[in-house]
Order: C-alpha cells, then sequence, then structure tokens
C-alpha cells in the first residue's frame, strides 16, 4: 500500500468491525470478510448490499438476507472469536461461460532472482460461488487459452502483460520486508480487464497443478531443487 504505483492494484482493504463494514458497503455493492491467516477459502464470507433495506450473507453453501441494522451482529456469529479478520472490497470478476474466475500466480526465487514458474486460471464451479479456490471445487484452467474466450471482450496480451508485471513487483515488494523464496499470488482480473492484487500465500499448494500442467510442475519442481540446495 505503500508504493505510489502497486498500492492502486489492492482492493480497499481494513480490518473487520462495525463501523469498517458500514463504511464499506457505502461505497461498494459487495464486500468479503476473510481470516488475515486462512488457507484454502476458508471462513470467507461475502456480503452483498440488495437495497438501502436489504443485504444478502453468502458462507460456504448457504445464503441469508439481513437489515443493515442487524448484519454485524449476524456476521459476527460466524466468524471464529479467536480469529482476527479483514475486510475487502469485492471485485467484480471476469467470467467464462458465466463463471468468475481469477488467476494464481507461483514465483520462486533461485539463485537469487524471482520466477513465475506456475501460472493458472481458476474457474468457479458456479456462477454465485463465493471463492474460486480448487480445494472448493474450483477447476485449474490454461490461463490463455481462457481469456481468449472471456464473456467480456478482453485485451488478454494487454491483461497478460500487466499479471505478469505485477506479480514480479508485488514479490519484489514482499521479499524486501520478509525472507521469501515462493510465493503463491491470488490475482483478480475484473470485467474491464484491471488486474487486482487480492491476496499472497507464503506456503502455496502446488501439487495439483502436476495433473494440470506436467511441463509447468516440472519447471517449479526444478526451481524448488535449485533453492534447496542454496
Amino acid at each position: 500500500m505503500k508504493d505510489p504505483i502497486m498500492k492502486h492494484y489492492v482492493p480497499d482493504t481494513d480490518w473487520f468491525e462495525y463501523s469498517s463494514l458500514h463504511k464499506m458497503l457505502k461505497t461498494y455493492s459487495c464486500v468479503y470478510i476473510k481470516p488475515d491467516s486462512g488457507n484454502k477459502g476458508t471462513g470467507i464470507i461475502r456480503v452483498k448490499k440488495l437495497n438501502s433495506k436489504e443485504c444478502e450473507i453468502s458462507y460456504k453453501k448457504t445464503t441469508s438476507r439481513s437489515s443493515p441494522d442487524k448484519l454485524y451482529s449476524r456476521i459476527k456469529k460466524i466468524l471464529k472469536p479467536e480469529k482476527k479478520y479483514i475486510i475487502q472490497q469485492g471485485v467484480d470478476l471476469a467470467t467464462y461461460q458465466n463463471r468468475p474466475f481469477d488467476v494464481r500466480v507461483v514465483l520462486q526465487k533461485p539463485l537469487g532472482k524471482w520466477r513465475a514458474t506456475l501460472m493458472s486460471a481458476k474457474l468457479a464451479p458456479h456462477k454465485s460461488s463465493v471463492v474460486t479456490n480448487v480445494a472448493k471445487g474450483a477447476e485449474d484452467r490454461n490461463l490463455y487459452k481462457l481469456l481468449k474466450g472471456t464473456d467480456q471482450s478482453l485485451n488478454s496480451f494487454a491483461v497478460l502483460r500487466d499479471l505478469m508485471d505485477a506479480s514480479h513487483q508485488i514479490a519484489q515488494i514482499l521479499s524486501s520486508h520478509f525472507p521469501l523464496n515462493i510465493l503463491g499470488l491470488d490475482m483478480g482480473i475484473d470485467k474491464k480487464g484491471k488486474v487486482w492484487f487480492i491476496e499472497a500465500n507464503t506456503k502455496p499448494e502446488c501439487s495439483g497443478m502436476k495433473r494440470y500442467d506436467g511441463k509447468l510442475y516440472r519447471r517449479y519442481l526444478h526451481a524448488k531443487k535449485i533453492i534447496k540446495k542454496e
């Protein structure tokens, strides 16, 4: 957020509390509430503002409605008291066959230089899916092919270039603060083709990519082997 260029890739984000919830919903029609530390899309809640008198809460496979004055207490009942949560602007993700998708970019740092070794689109199972995690039923797809068939008319070359540039910049910034040699970045592409940085994973689950693209996975394993020897 302190970087003058990269801050524009980060959705509006704050710690979840009563004031931030209502402030966000005044600005955005959709927000996400998620654990500060989590994995596989577990514990994520989506809140949509339907109108001035009603909001929709989606969690796991359930959807319910609430008035704005009861919304905070309804959400608090779902949250685990021992965890900290953030609230984030919802990104209106691009879709493929009416299903939203985002992108996982895995970067590794063999020989002191960041390299993108794995990349795939994560296509949600349903139009109304809350998350796009493979652990929650999403499919790994070839990003290059998927971008050519999106429901929106996107400049796939420009999107891919921005995606790669942003991913490497994010890796450089984070590694200047933390001793990292691997990162799994969840990147969003909205319906207008804008790239968003949703979150970073310092222990990305990569084994599923073995079935998706053996050649890319071997490149990942080779980089992992070099890092181990350093």
